[in-house]
């Protein structure tokens, strides 16, 4: 009842905002990043680096501010990039696909929190890079949002833990916050042709004319907001 519910709240989000941090299994430091999200397949990512990668749908853009180093992909497999990013999209896959319990209630920095628990099917279309066969997940009450996730593996050790916060959902986030310009005069690394979005971009960014763009995919107008 409580994962359908979830279920149900997530469908409800078109767009969210959120920090990211998360404690690998095999140790490190905490990596942290915030995110935007723009469903079906927009995102924007800032690395605590200052390190942006950011998408359209069509376009992925990567651009480092400390070294100037843009990298930019365009082909039909770009858009389905954001399996990878959209964790909230990936547990709530979870609560559909797996038996599910709930475990209790908790309370994450005020907000009141269903803690549900699942196996997921280990085969499924997302890209979550932990060791798990439990996960156990926090999640906000009112809006179905993940605030805390735990990837626990078969011998409950060496758990890894994503947390959320700032979150913010259903903000209209504008299109345009999810292209970018190169900024002029930056040093641009040359890449391989095969993929990459050539048209009109090639003399800003050492792209090559070899390259084949992406139908339908219109060119970058507008810079992030760091």
């Amino acid at each position: 009842m409580y994962s359908q519910k979830a279920i149900h709240l997530q469908e409800g989000i078109s767009d969210y905002s959120v920090t990211i941090e998360e404690q690998l299994q095999n140790g490190g430091p905490t990596i942290k990043r915030e995110i935007l999200i723009k469903r079906p397949s927009m995102y924007r990512i800032k690395e605590a680096t200052n390190c942006y990668s950011l998408s359209n749908g069509c376009v992925l853009w990567s651009y480092c501010n400390e070294s100037d180093n843009l990298r930019a992909f365009s082909d039909p497999s770009v858009r389905g990039f954001i399996a990878d990013v959209d964790y909230q999209q990936m547990f709530t896959w979870m609560l559909g696909a797996g038996p599910v319990t709930m475990a209790g209630n908790d309370t994450m920095d005020g907000t009141s929190a269903w803690i549900l628990e699942t196996t997921p099917p280990r085969e499924n279309p997302y890209h979550l890079r932990y060791d798990y066969n439990t996960v156990r997940l926090w999640v906000d009450e009112k809006t179905g949002m993940v605030l805390r996730a735990e990837m626990i593996p078969a011998n409950a050790t060496n758990t890894g833990i994503i947390r959320f916060s700032n979150i913010t959902i259903n903000q209209g986030f504008p299109d345009e916050t999810f292209m970018f310009t190169p900024p002029a005069g930056i040093a641009v690394k040359n890449q391989p042709a095969q993929g990459l979005y050539a048209e009109e971009l090639d003399k800003a960014a050492g792209y090559t004319k070899a390259a084949t763009p992406c139908k339908n995919c219109p060119l970058p107008t507008s810079t992030p907001h760091p």
